[in-house]
C-alpha cells in the first residue's frame, strides 16, 4: 500500500507543476495580474490540481456491530472542466482509506479498514459570479485494493482477510469554497453497493449475511 501512496504522490505533484507552469505561461501575458494563476476558482475554462484530506468513515447495514468513525488520509488529482461560465465537470482520480471501528467486546472485531483507489466524476455549480462558493453533485466508482480486520485486542492472520466485494459505487454531494490560491471541498459519499461477500466464517459477533454499506465524510485542501 506505501507504494501505492508514494506512487500517488509523486504524480500528483507532477501534475500541480505542470498546472502552474502552464498557468504561469498564461499569466506573463497579462502584466496588470502577474499573480492570475494563483486564484482558485472557475475563472479558467481548464483546471487543474490536487486535493488532500481527512475522511471519517464508517459501514452502515445490518451485518456490522456497533459501528463507530473511523479517521483516514485521502488525496487526488483533480482535472475541471468549466462548459458554461457557472457550470463545470469535475474528474479526480486518487486513494482514500475507509472503514470503521466497532465497540465490540474481547475477541471480538475491533476495527475494519480498507484502501481504496477512487474515481468521482463530479458536476460543479458556482453559486456566486466570482466562482468561489460552488456546489458539487455526482458519483464515485472505487476499487478495493486491500482490506484489514482486527480482533480485539490483537490483529489476525493475513489468510483471514475479510471477504468484501472489491468494486463499489457512492453517491457524492459537497461544496467547495476558495479563498485566495487555497480551496476546501467538503463532501459526503454514500455506498450504493452491498460490499458484503461472505466476511469470515465464524466472526464474532455471528455473520448474519445482511447488507453492508460504505460513508465518508471528507474535509480536503484544493489546490
Amino acid at each position: 500500500m506505501k507504494n501505492w501512496i508514494a506512487a500517488f504522490i509523486f504524480i500528483t505533484l507532477g501534475l500541480q507543476s505542470f498546472a502552474q507552469t502552464d498557468s504561469t505561461a498564461l499569466s506573463e501575458e497579462d502584466d496588470d495580474e502577474p499573480m492570475e494563476w494563483l486564484k482558485g476558482d472557475m475563472t479558467e475554462t481548464h483546471e487543474y490540481g490536487i486535493r488532500f484530506g481527512l475522511g471519517t468513515s464508517t459501514m452502515l447495514g445490518g451485518e456490522l456491530d456497533n459501528p463507530r468513525p473511523l479517521i483516514g488520509l485521502n488525496g487526488a488529482a483533480y482535472y475541471r472542466y468549466k462548459y458554461r461560465p457557472k457550470a463545470a465537470i469535475q474528474v479526480e482520480g486518487g486513494v482514500s482509506m475507509r472503514g470503521s471501528t466497532f465497540a465490540n467486546g474481547t475477541g471480538e472485531y475491533s476495527s475494519i479498514t480498507m484502501y481504496y483507489i477512487d474515481v468521482p466524476l463530479l458536476w460543479v455549480r458556482s453559486l456566486n459570479q466570482k466562482g468561489t462558493n460552488n456546489l458539487l453533485l455526482g458519483a464515485q466508482y472505487s476499487y478495493m485494493l486491500n482490506p484489514d480486520i482486527y480482533i480485539d485486542p490483537s490483529s489476525i492472520a493475513d489468510s483471514q482477510t475479510p471477504k468484501f466485494k472489491t468494486s463499489d459505487v457512492m453517491a457524492v454531494a459537497g461544496a467547495q469554497f476558495y479563498v485566495g490560491f487555497v480551496g476546501f471541498q467538503l463532501v459526503a459519499k454514500y455506498g450504493l453497493v452491498d460490499i458484503n461477500d461472505g466476511l469470515i466464517t465464524g466472526l464474532k459477533p455471528a455473520f448474519k449475511n445482511k447488507d453492508i454499506h460504505n460513508f465518508t465524510f471528507e474535509i480536503n485542501f484544493l489546490f
